[in-house]
């Protein structure tokens, strides 16, 4: 994922200082008896340039080209497996382009939602082995974390001007570096706001009690406050934690940017736990226990809901006749979670998965290609694919081709608050616990305390 509006490019680095001996980004890899078929290695795919110190002017795609040549004269194939179905139709456009300049093939794959990890382990096993591959976080390192590089000493860590965006492991370690991020914020209703006498806030509303009395307001003039879910993870209630942690003080912030917490039992937590439950019971609608995203996506479309936690990826459907009523678009307003809070999420590096110095080289190659200007521009209006760094300016052709996606690329800069998501930074047995034990709070049948006690009991399993 990658997006782009600064037009610089980052410093030439020395990729390969030696093939034989596999350095790649200045680290030395050992193979070993497991990777003697199949040699994974971090590589920054280079759409993170926003988050770069800049080296210069913009160059044109003279050095992609220059990089091609040995791919085009080995027949080289480069394999993209892309784990963001909604996103596929970027990096096919991109890949067409690519070949057509190049002559180097891309191919691209992109897995089914929720079978990203076994289609990668399936394809692994293959000859045709993805040359370019995701990782999901924290997660997915977990497990890949034997195939990927430690970046602490690459030229390309180092060039990155903010450290704190990079994916760290447990021990500081640096093995993925961001190609974009994931945010999220609140999307509301404009009309059934105005329809409640409620004018929202510019940015944020302040605290979380005048959130709830907002939701207040809203439930007095039969409007459904907000959408929640329970079923697939907790999607959208999941959004609603995070924010209701991630934002309650510097505790609770770094709580939510810590990977693998393992004690849930703190006051921050608890506390936040009882406002989830006063969501559930009273500002969600009935069907948000057992309820699907889809369902809950659609109480918003249909003007049943004022509000709904999501990230730009949603715009586009705001515009799509197929699940919103014609002019939905101009409905929908914008604000970050109370106390001014984006969740914001680095997406880690593509891992290039190969031995062959020249499918490397070719991989590399073809992520400088897709990180152009002119591709993440491509690549903001195709998919709303997110800048690493905040400190963007807007260009007037968004603004009014796009204005929602113009207004988010400028509300992010004024975010008090960024922190993690659960289901990027939390273990897989705690996130399925969340789930499981949501309609449980939501039924009121297990106060937040006993909620924070399974969730601890689940972390401290691993």
């Amino acid at each position: 994922m990658s997006i782009f509006l600064y037009k610089f490019s980052i410093c030439e680095h020395n990729i390969f200082e030696n093939a034989n001996k596999k350095i790649i980004g200045g680290i030395q890899m050992n193979l070993t008896k497991k990777t003697a078929s199949i040699f994974l290695c971090v590589i920054l795919s280079i759409s993170s340039v926003l988050a770069f110190t800049a080296c210069g002017k913009n160059n044109s795609n003279n050095n992609t080209l220059d990089s091609t040549s040995s791919a085009q004269k080995a027949n080289v194939t480069v394999r993209y497996l892309n784990f963001k179905p909604e996103v596929a139709d970027v990096y096919q456009k991109i890949a067409q382009e690519y070949e057509k300049e190049t002559g180097v093939k891309v191919v691209v794959e992109t897995a089914a939602n929720n079978e990203y990890e076994s289609t990668l382990a399936a394809k692994m096993s293959t000859k045709s082995a993805p040359t370019l591959f995701q990782i999901n976080g924290p997660k997915g390192y977990s497990n890949w974390k034997e195939y990927c590089a430690d970046l602490s000493d690459s030229e390309l860590y180092k060039h990155l001007k903010d450290k704190s965006l990079a994916v760290t492991s447990s021990d500081g370690k640096v093995y993925g570096i961001p190609v974009s991020k994931e945010i999220s914020y609140i999307y509301y209703n404009k009309d059934l706001f105005a329809e409640a006498g409620l004018e929202a806030p510019d940015v944020a509303y302040e605290t979380w009690d005048e959130f709830f009395d907002a939701c207040d307001t809203l439930k007095s003039k039969n409007i459904t406050p907000v959408s929640m879910d329970t079923a697939d993870l907790g999607w959208l209630s999941n959004l609603w934690y995070s924010g209701l942690i991630g934002t309650s003080g510097e505790e609770g912030n770094e709580f939510m940017n810590t990977a693998y917490p393992t004690d849930y039992n703190v006051p921050v937590v608890e506390e936040a736990t009882e406002q989830l439950q006063k969501m559930l019971e009273n500002y969600t609608t009935s069907d948000a226990a057992g309820g699907k995203y889809d369902t809950m996506a659609t109480h918003f479309f249909n003007g049943e809901v004022a509000m709904l936690p999501n990230g730009p990826w949603m715009i586009p459907d705001f515009n799509s006749t197929e699940k919103a009523p014609e002019g939905f678009y101009d409905k929908v307003g914008i604000m970050l979670l109370p106390g001014a809070g984006l969740e914001s999420v680095s997406t880690p590096g593509d891992m290039v998965g190969a031995s062959d110095p020249k499918k490397i080289e070719a991989a590399v190659a073809f992520l400088k290609f897709e990180t152009t200007a002119e591709n993440q521009l491509k690549a903001l209006e195709m998919a709303g694919l997110q800048p690493v760094s905040s400190n963007i300016e807007v260009p007037d052709s968004l603004k009014e081709s796009d204005p929602l996606m113009a207004e988010v690329l400028e509300i992010q800069s004024k975010a008090k608050y960024t922190y993690g998501q659960n289901q990027a930074y939390w273990y897989q047995n705690v996130i399925d616990t969340f789930s499981n034990q949501l309609p449980e709070l939501a039924y009121g049948n297990i106060t937040a305390t006993e909620f924070c006690e399974k969730l601890t009991e689940s972390a401290q399993k691993n």
